[in-house]
């Protein structure tokens, strides 16, 4: 039986979210996973290969619970090219793990999506990329009165027999189901969603507080881009977003781009939410640079986002470690709050936070090196260096 290799990281500022920052610790890494973090001066076994960070920071490696890539562009049962983009993509940004979500489909053909995403992921190789952690429907079970840039013909309520050959379809892959609380059949949906241990998320909703509230009794947990595609807030007519901010049962995420949601409603979340804060990115790349179709409708760039020819939002251009820079320059997070907010946090959401999202020992080593400024030099997948800029 072949010697696990061993290797140590040195030298650098490590962003535990779960310690704090370290300085002048060690990271000792075996084969696949996290073996042991060192204290300053306790030296590393004589096997161990050195890897210098001369400065830099190491974190978890970013998860993104909220990622459209390529894939929404592709034929509905083949999307497994444009995966592997995506799952290259974002380990070039410092992402190692990810949700492929969808948007609003018809009946026919979002089980075909499903079907062929479950297919697709359990074929994606192991050193394609970021790991799929699985599915995220975002709809087609939300209101119609707040689309964002979901085809509008495609959404409905919610059908029992629907959901279920969607989900079975989906081979246990799904994880993460956005909905609206108040749109036909939304509590047997979300009855349905708790039976198969799947996250039952608010989102594209219009629902007044108490109708959200009446969701989060019956087990939503969770916020998808909290205040876009929402109704307004009003300090006596709260609406979701009031609910979603005074609830501590339930997290949400949002886009730090600085478009989708303002700095100062960013800071006034990150205050109402602490460590129940996600970063996404909401990222959608077209495969025509510039210009493509979601849901029959032409998108163009605007700085970090996509638009709709009336000027609707539709998804961002932005990668998670900007995110992550963006929600510290915006003041609503430090360093270490931002990168929990991008590793530990969704690993929690998710339940894997003994295996992603944290440096604690016998985690995998799913790693980022940040550079000064806060850009991904290396990325580290499993204990190897799948990427370095």
């Amino acid at each position: 039986m072949a010697a696990v290799s061993r290797s140590v990281f040195r030298g650098g500022t490590f962003l535990d979210p779960e310690r704090g920052e370290l300085q002048g610790w060690s990271l000792l890494v075996a084969g696949e996973r996290i073996e042991a973090l060192l204290v300053p001066g306790q030296p590393a076994p004589p096997d161990a290969q050195p890897v210098e960070l001369a400065g830099r920071a190491l974190a978890p490696g970013f998860i993104d619970i909220h990622f459209h890539g390529a894939t929404v562009f592709d034929a509905l049962s083949e999307p497994g090219a444009s995966l592997r983009q995506d799952s290259a993509s974002i380990m070039r940004h410092g992402g190692t793990a990810f949700l492929a979500t969808t948007i609003a489909l018809d009946r026919r053909e979002l089980a075909q999506r499903v079907e062929g995403l479950a297919k697709a992921v359990s074929e994606l190789p192991s050193d394609a990329g970021a790991s799929v952690l699985g599915i995220h429907l975002e709809g087609p079970w939300i209101s119609a009165d707040a689309p964002g840039a979901q085809p509008r013909q495609a959404i409905r309520g919610y059908d029992a027999a629907e959901g279920r050959e969607v989900l079975d379809r989906g081979a246990g892959l799904v994880r993460m189901v956005t909905l609206a609380p108040e749109v036909p059949g939304a509590a047997a949906l979300v009855d349905e969603l708790v039976r198969r241990d799947v996250l039952p998320a608010l989102g594209h909703t219009k629902a007044d507080a108490e109708t959200a509230s009446r969701g989060f009794e019956r087990g939503v947990r969770h916020a998808t881009h909290l205040y876009n595609a929402m109704g307004s807030f009003h300090h006596r007519e709260p609406g979701a977003i009031g609910a979603v901010l005074g609830d501590d049962r339930v997290s949400c995420d949002l886009i730090c781009d600085g478009i989708h949601v303002h700095p100062a409603a960013v800071r006034a979340a990150a205050r109402a939410k602490g460590e129940r804060l996600l970063l996404i990115t909401d990222r959608i790349d077209p495969h025509e640079p510039g210009t493509g179709a979601l849901g029959g409708a032409a998108l163009s760039a605007d700085g970090p986002v996509w638009r709709l020819p009336d000027g609707t939002l539709a998804g961002s251009r932005l990668a998670m470690a900007e995110a992550v820079r963006n929600a510290t320059a915006f003041g609503a997070l430090t360093r270490l709050a931002a990168v929990a907010a991008a590793t530990l946090a969704p690993a929690r959401l998710l339940g894997v936070e003994s295996e992603r999202g944290t440096l604690r020992p016998g985690a995998r080593a799913d790693l980022v090196v940040l550079e000064r400024d806060g850009a991904p030099a290396e990325t580290w997948l499993a204990g190897r260096r799948a990427w370095s800029r």
